[in-house]
């Protein structure tokens, strides 16, 4: 089952997982339907009785900047898809997960959900929200064999990442179809997790060639560009990947 807004993208989505011998239900779905939500978790019972995996994955960035810049609508647009939408997701689901015969949740975080980083504002509440929420289902579920986790997938070369980063060079970024075998292998295993299990997977370190002078780039320090704050300049030409023709700027 996948649920998602645009129906163009479910389709999508829909043809690689039957490209790679799979099948699937699609469900046009936004995540602030909370009535959705429920009636999701009813038909699921109606049609298999259980649930056997959950990952729960959507989110919304907001606007980066000082807090009390960050309209109401918005704050609570972000705290709504990111934490509540969550909590009726477990509401919804948890009886189905019990009856299944070895039930998996698993929930996407980030870095900034325990560090306190400023012009965040919404976002890094809102999952700073969802990890304390999933630590008490967590707790609340210690004596049976619903394992629980909150996987934080590093830097990935998502939407989300693009938005939030604009001059950041995606070629030092994960991609996001290896992350995302990465997530299946680590639910797959053969553990039960219980209470808040953070799992940041290992990004690569990769050598990058410069734009400017096509020499190699380490990709090991972060953050040292004075322009973009995310790049790393050529130790050679001293250009960084912000600066390269046609790449939208970072605005501080």
């Amino acid at each position: 089952i996948i649920t998602a807004r645009s129906s163009s993208r479910l389709i999508k989505t829909e043809k690689s997982i039957i490209n790679n011998g799979g099948s699937c239900t699609l469900v046009e779905l936004d995540m602030k339907d909370l009535d959705g939500l429920d009636n999701l978790g009813l038909e699921v019972y109606k049609r298999w009785g259980k649930l056997d995996i959950l990952i729960a994955n959507a989110a919304v960035l907001g606007t980066l900047g000082p807090i009390h810049h960050q309209s109401n609508d918005e704050f609570l647009e972000v705290m709504m898809v990111n934490s509540i939408s969550n909590h009726r997701l477990i509401r919804s689901c948890d009886a189905l997960l019990k009856k299944s015969y070895n039930p998996k949740a698993c929930f996407l975080t980030s870095t900034v959900a325990i560090e306190a980083r400023p012009f965040w504002g919404a976002y890094a509440v809102s999952k700073a929200s969802l990890e304390h929420m999933i630590k008490i289902w967590s707790a609340e579920n210690k004596h049976n064999n619903l394992s629980i986790s909150i996987i934080n997938p590093g830097k990935t070369n998502t939407r989300i990442r693009n938005q939030a980063m604009p001059g950041e060079n995606i070629e030092n970024l994960q991609i996001p179809r290896e992350v995302a075998k990465t997530i299946v292998d680590i639910i797959f295993l053969d553990k039960l997790y219980k209470e808040l299990v953070s799992l940041k997977l290992i990004e690569k370190k990769r050598s990058t060639v410069c734009w400017n002078c096509k020499e190699p780039i380490s990709t090991e320090a972060d953050g040292s560009c004075e322009k973009c704050n995310t790049g790393i300049p050529c130790s050679n030409c001293g250009k960084c990947y912000c600066e390269k023709p046609g790449v939208k700027k970072y605005k501080k």
